[in-house]
Order: C-alpha cells, then structure tokens, then sequence
C-alpha cells in the first residue's frame, strides 16, 4: 500500500484526538459550570463526540452510559473530574431536553 494511502486510512481508524472548532464553539456556549474544560484538554474526542451528539438525545444518552458504566468489565474507569463533567453535561442535557414518555 502506498505509504500516503497507508496513513490516511490509519488516520480514518483513530478517533480525532484534537478538539474540533464546531466542538469548542458548542462547549464555550454552555453556560460555565456545564463546560467540560477537563475533557477539552485531556479527551478532546469524546467532547467532539458530545457535540456532535448534542440534538440527538437518544445517541447521547446511549453514548454517556457507554461512558459511564463498565459493561465489559476490568475497565480502569475514568479520572474523577472527567467523571463529574460527564455526569453534569448529562444532567444539563436532561434538563434542556426532557425525555419524552413512549406510548
């Protein structure tokens, strides 16, 4: 494979690890206690993630969870400040997009 190819096909395999412009755009319009300015520094794709997820509460939901609770077992879990933010840009989510009951 040529050596140009080769990269641009492991760099579509990685998770972007720098924070989006669109990202920081979303994160800086929370109001300041919500902003995950931990995450931004130390884990800049999983807040590219969130924006992205933003308007789709289902995905989002789905998505923290994945992050939140170990499903697989043995996982090291995240630092506590990242934790925190996790769990307060859910709680902020909540409130702005309540839940809709299913009939």
């Amino acid at each position: 494979m040529d050596s140009s190819i080769e990269r641009g096909y492991r760099r579509r395999l990685q998770p972007l690890n720098q924070l989006l412009p669109a990202s920081a755009n979303w994160a800086t319009n929370l109001p300041a206690g919500v902003q995950p300015l931990a995450m931004m520094q130390r884990l800049p794709r999983i807040v590219n993630a969130i924006a992205r997820l933003w308007r789709d509460s289902e995905a989002l939901r789905q998505y923290l969870d994945d992050l939140l609770v170990d499903r697989r077992g043995g996982r090291r879990g995240l630092p506590p400040d990242i934790h925190n933010e996790l769990l307060t840009l859910r709680e902020f989510h909540e409130r702005q997009f309540p839940a809709v009951p299913r009939k």
